[in-house]
């Protein structure tokens, strides 16, 4: 019998220790919940295509019901990426003689990065930098295959609160807004700008 109630003691003792050791080494949880410690969107980079005028960027806006004001600076020209052009499934073949030109020429006519590449349903959408906009040999290729050079229309969304002075909203609602934006015909894509020094 003794054998057994050393054993139990033993056994006993053994998960005391593994209970101590468990409240003793467990990560501390992280209480932080506060809405301080959410990523805050001050407004949103949204390129539209070419030719889209301001009333119909509100007319857009106004469509997707936006429950938060917000300030419109339509057609920034303070952007890089200015310029693009579009090719269907039919063209898409033009890329090879663009990249057999850039080498001849020693030129970056296109914007090849995977962020510059927009695919809208079969059309793709080439950022084209803006010296290509203005190369003679590039727009010899792109006249041969009848395709023009268009220049985003870029508009700055910043949001407010009503007496006007800057505002935010969270990460989570400026998220469903540029996925419900990116699905109109007219825009090409929704950039989120975040506030950092917060």
């Amino acid at each position: 019998m003794s054998k057994i109630n050393g054993k139990i003691t033993g056994f006993i003792v053994f998960l005391i220790l593994v209970v101590l050791w468990g409240l003793f080494t467990s990560a501390p949880a992280d209480t932080k919940t506060s809405i301080d410690d959410e990523l805050k969107v001050a407004g949103m980079k949204i390129r539209f295509e070419d030719g889209t005028t301001e009333p119909e960027v509100k007319a857009i806006l106004e469509n997707y019901n936006m429950t938060m004001n917000y300030n419109i600076d339509y057609n920034v020209d303070s952007v890089v990426n200015k310029y693009y052009i579009m090719l269907g499934k039919d063209n898409w073949n033009i890329r090879r003689e663009l990249n057999k030109g850039m080498k001849e020429e020693k030129k970056d006519w296109i914007e090849s990065s995977p962020a510059q590449v927009i695919r809208k349903g079969d059309d793709y959408i080439l950022t084209v930098s803006e010296q290509a906009a203005h190369d003679e040999n590039f727009l010899a290729i792109l006249d041969k295959y009848d395709i023009p050079v268009k220049k985003f229309v870029w508009c700055y969304i910043r949001f407010e609160k009503p007496d006007g002075s800057k505002y935010w909203i969270p990460e989570e609602d400026a998220i469903t807004i540029k996925n419900e934006l990116e699905r109109n015909e007219s825009i090409f894509t929704v950039s989120i700008d975040y506030i950092y020094d917060q």
